[in-house]
């Protein structure tokens, strides 16, 4: 008993100890704070740390539950400009004992950060569960980013753009494929997210890695056009477990990416003996992936060795090459660096494209005007050519210019893959900026995101002048109007693409939007981020989603499905009032699922819903409203 009373009193001391050390510390940030000059909200703990990104699943609603009803969308809310209007400014601060965050949503504030980047580094200890394999382009700063960057950018260089045009047709051709099979069974509704992913793995694994993985449906059938036949440096990929594996090829990359967060819990081994089976999982996934990696990495040393080139880009034999390792030259670069981009390459390359064509299908379902201007738009560039004619050179810059690179900047606008971009301030190093004339200082040692909210403030996005085009209780840049890219006047004669880095590093290639559209203000628009650490893959892209674009459209149009509020043979029956009505009701559903389904952990996704989607030939569709 006394030994009870013991244990008791001595918890109940360290608990004290604790929570007075989380006060001071607390109070010590509120002053800094208030030092700043701007606004602040306090919070329980730092929700970018380890922590609380491994646990928010349970925190997010017992927080939420315990918040009064004005407080519900607050700092808690992951898209909108609501939070910095609340806030009376487009910079706040949030205060934990841990750590003082920082909100940003002003263009020009955003510029002075991404131009500035070793005054505002990335916050390295952000991305550690990115080191899976090894350092890498993204989990870097300094000298050592500068080496991997070097060693990457060349593979994305606008020489290697044709390729990845040839590979997104041949690939959303498979994808129409699998849609339309499905579509003369009894379930016909889409399961788009699922689907793109694979779409998207497929065209970065290919393209950039010269891995070809076949479609389940077309495997066996030799059906590859002849651009797409592999050259004897391809690996072939299928949708089998092959010897020596648990888990194919696809499984293990989708498996880890969706439980990446798992990974910070501890190694593949000690996950693997978890009672928690997403923790057994993830723990194969992460060995399986590497061993994937390790057996690419060893046949394309081979073919580096031998003299053997393969097509395009290639990222593991151009990373190969880069690294001096075959000429066994004195180097910095180790196996692991190479393995820790491919792998950073391959998460940046597949989730994001994947997610922007999910997103772009049901925005287009919900606004059938920008739908068929985008058909019509896609129909005046290709003219009736046969997908075999169509050409990158020819294609693309068109495509770049008109409706197609509308949706693929709106959808951007509104649901940014990477909600927020983070920067940071070294400890006990605050930095000046200015903002709306006045100057302000960073506190040393913060965390500062960079919002997507800036998509969607007022300041940048102007309202449409015709009164026809506006929309009675809804904000305008919470709209999806893809027509507000498309510019009524020739654009300025002095537009000038940007140069965002050195030479030596061979920057992104191509600007964030084409010239012939509208041009938002610096900073407004950060989909790829922007400056020194802007995305390297870019083009890749943009490429990805305009061909997509254009092979899907110039064939089909794409409708919510009504399933859950009226049977095909009712549908079939209503005359167009009552169908406007059961459309609207699935269109309600669609909006309420995107405001209140969409999460990040990596890149923003739909999480824990479905919107069904149905592919259907142009000129039969069922409904054309807009929401």
């Amino acid at each position: 008993m006394a030994l009870t009373s013991l244990i008791l009193g001595a918890t109940a001391s360290i608990a004290a100890v604790q929570l007075l050390l989380l006060y001071r510390d607390l109070r010590r940030n509120i002053a800094i704070a208030k030092r700043s000059g701007f606004p602040y909200v306090l919070t329980p703990a730092n929700v970018f740390g380890v922590f609380w990104l491994a646990t928010f699943w349970f925190w997010s609603p017992i927080l939420r539950s315990l918040l009064p009803a004005s407080k519900k969308d607050g700092v808690f809310s992951e898209l909108g400009y609501g939070p910095f209007e609340k806030m009376g400014s487009d910079v706040f601060l949030a205060v934990s004992p841990a750590k003082i965050v920082c909100f940003v949503a002003d263009a020009d504030v955003i510029t002075q950060i991404t131009t500035r980047r070793n005054d505002f580094p990335k916050p390295l200890e952000m991305y550690g569960r990115l080191d899976i394999y090894g350092k890498n382009l993204v989990s870097t700063e300094g000298s050592d980013w500068r080496m991997h960057r070097k060693m990457t950018a060349p593979s994305f260089g606008e020489r290697n753009n044709e390729l990845v045009f040839n590979e997104t047709l041949h690939h959303t051709q498979s994808l129409l494929r699998l849609w339309t099979e499905k579509g003369t069974t009894s379930d016909k509704n889409l399961d788009v997210a699922s689907d793109t992913m694979r779409w998207a793995l497929y065209i970065i694994s290919g393209a950039g890695f010269n891995v070809r993985v076949n479609w389940p449906h077309e495997e066996g059938e030799g059906k590859q056009k002849a651009t797409q036949k592999p050259n004897e440096s391809s690996v072939m990929m299928g949708s089998e477990v092959p010897a020596g594996h648990e888990m194919s090829y696809r499984e293990a990359l989708s498996e880890l990416l969706h439980n990446i967060m798992w990974t910070m819990m501890g190694s593949p081994k000690l996950l693997k003996k978890s009672p928690m089976k997403v923790h057994r999982t993830v723990g194969t996934a992460v060995s399986e992936w590497g061993q994937y990696m390790d057996e690419v990495y060893e046949i394309k040393k081979e073919q580096v060795t031998s003299g053997k080139q393969s097509d395009g880009m290639d990222l593991f034999q151009a990373l190969i090459r880069a690294s001096g390792i075959v000429d066994e030259k004195q180097t910095i670069v180790k196996k692991s660096d190479i393995l820790g981009n491919a792998f950073v390459l391959m998460l940046a390359g597949h989730e994001t494209t994947a997610n922007s064509l999910h997103f772009s299908l049901i925005y287009l379902a919900m606004h059938w005007s920008s739908q068929k201007r985008l058909q019509d738009d896609v129909s005046k560039i290709i003219q009736g050519r046969p997908i075999e004619e169509w050409k990158y050179e020819e294609d693309f810059p068109k495509l770049f210019q008109c409706m197609p690179a509308a949706v693929m900047n709106e959808t951007l606008r509104l649901l940014q893959p990477v909600i927020n971009i983070p920067k940071s301030t070294a400890p006990g190093r605050p930095q000046p900026f200015t903002m709306n004339g006045q100057q302000h200082t960073m506190p040393g040692g913060a965390h500062i995101l960079l919002s997507c909210a800036v998509h969607r403030n007022p300041k940048y996005w102007p309202e449409p002048s015709n009164e026809n085009d506006k929309k009675a209780n809804v904000r305008d840049t919470d709209r999806f109007r893809p027509e507000r890219w498309l510019l009524d006047k020739k654009p300025n004669a002095d537009f000038v693409e940007i140069d965002y880095d050195d030479e030596e590093l061979r920057g992104p290639s191509g600007e964030d939007t084409s010239s012939s559209l509208f041009k938002p203000v610096k900073g407004s628009y950060i989909p790829f981020s922007d400056g020194y650490r802007s995305c390297i893959g870019r083009r890749f892209a943009q490429v990805e989603l305009l061909a997509a674009f254009a092979v899907i459209f110039s064939q089909y149009s794409v409708e919510l499905a009504v399933d859950e509020f009226a049977t095909d043979d009712e549908v079939a029956n209503m005359d167009d009032e009552s169908k406007e009505k059961v459309w609207r009701k699935a269109a309600d559903k669609t909006q309420h699922l995107l405001q209140n389904k969409t999460a990040s952990i990596i890149t923003l996704q739909l999480r824990g819903a479905k919107i069904p989607l149905r592919l259907v030939k142009r000129g039969e569709e069922t409904f054309k409203f807009d929401l």
